[in-house]
């Protein structure tokens, strides 16, 4: 099979090796779609060589089930990043994100080749009338953040500000607006604030207008994990307001904790990634006219994948979709 190989160094590859097998609860998983993700940055621009990639939002269908009681040969599936052990109190409360014993995926390569292994009960059910490049967003770019709002309890004519737009940011933006709130939306990059716009923003700025810091919105998320741009959801929302941090850094905000949670009873949660849970209701919405697919502007074979992860990271895509067998 055909599977992309991350080299560091801003380096990709498509190499041909074995197809993986089923083994044990492991099933094989014909890949239909994959798409990039902006935490593979971290290998992409990295100086350290992997036996194969970093994806891990994609969709497909069962190849070989094994001995798996969970799924057989020829399922719709999305698969599920997640290494939870599936028996710890979270785990058995449906809290998958906060697994306690967290361990191997099974996955093998990496969910950008034609074929993956991996544990039977990180596929989840991806119904005939919901598509594989939608299958592939449901997991991390779509829950995410659909997660996050959920904690945040937003509403219509919530007023929400979103920090970064990037996939993650942008499909916060979509969220808020399929739920009827007042979305605001900032980044640094021209493009993806136009592509915002095209999600539903109702207006976008730099990080850096000063119509930002008069905002005071209900609620503020931040999924760029910039420390301005989260010390700045924590300065401009309203008393008692809502804030979530989504995007994932090194560094902090600048927390005053007498101005943000004493004084101004700010409500402050972080949140990542997604559950099964998640997953059967953001169908629910997509059946419901949430298009996620609207974030995709770009498709590629496999074998164009170096295309693909350049246009990607140098701004120039909202999401970017892989199809292994075109």
């Amino acid at each position: 099979m055909k599977a992309v190989r991350m080299l560091g160094n801003e380096q990709v590859s498509v190499v041909d090796i074995p197809d993986p097998q089923a083994e044990g609860n492991q099933v094989s998983v014909k890949i239909m779609s994959s798409a990039l993700c902006g935490s593979e940055r971290h290998v992409y621009y990295g100086s350290n060589e992997l036996p194969g990639n970093a994806g891990h939002e994609a969709a497909g269908t069962v190849h070989d089930a094994g001995t798996s009681k969970l799924v057989s040969k020829g399922d719709r599936v999305a698969l599920h990043a997640s290494a939870a052990c599936g028996r710890c109190r979270e785990c058995w409360a449906g809290n998958w994100v906060r697994c306690q014993n967290p361990g191997r995926t099974g996955r093998t390569i990496g969910n950008h080749s034609q074929f993956v292994q991996i544990r039977d009960d990180l596929c989840l059910p991806l119904p005939d009338d919901i598509s594989f490049d939608t299958g592939a967003l449901l997991g991390d770019v779509m829950g995410t953040p659909f997660r996050a709002i959920k904690r945040l309890r937003i509403k219509g004519f919530d007023r929400v500000l979103i920090m970064g737009q990037g996939p993650i940011g942008l499909a916060a933006t979509m969220l808020c607006k399929f739920l009827n709130a007042d979305v605001t939306t900032a980044d640094v990059n021209e493009y993806r604030l136009q592509q915002s716009l095209r999600c539903g923003a109702d207006r976008v700025h730099a990080p850096t207008s000063p119509e930002l810091s008069s905002l005071a919105p209900d609620v503020a998320l931040d999924c760029s994990g910039n420390p301005d741009a989260q010390t700045l959801c924590l300065d401009t929302v309203k008393p008692g307001g809502r804030v979530a941090l989504i995007g994932v850094s090194t560094d902090g905000p600048r927390i005053n904790t007498t101005k943000h949670f004493i004084l101004k009873e700010l409500e402050v949660i972080g949140s990542w990634y997604s559950t099964p849970v998640d997953h059967l209701e953001l169908i629910d919405l997509v059946r419901r006219g949430l298009s996620p697919e609207m974030m995709i502007t770009h498709r590629f074979g496999i074998d164009e994948a170096p295309k693909a992860f350049t246009l990607f990271f140098n701004g120039e895509a909202a999401k970017v979709m892989l199809t292994p067998w075109e």
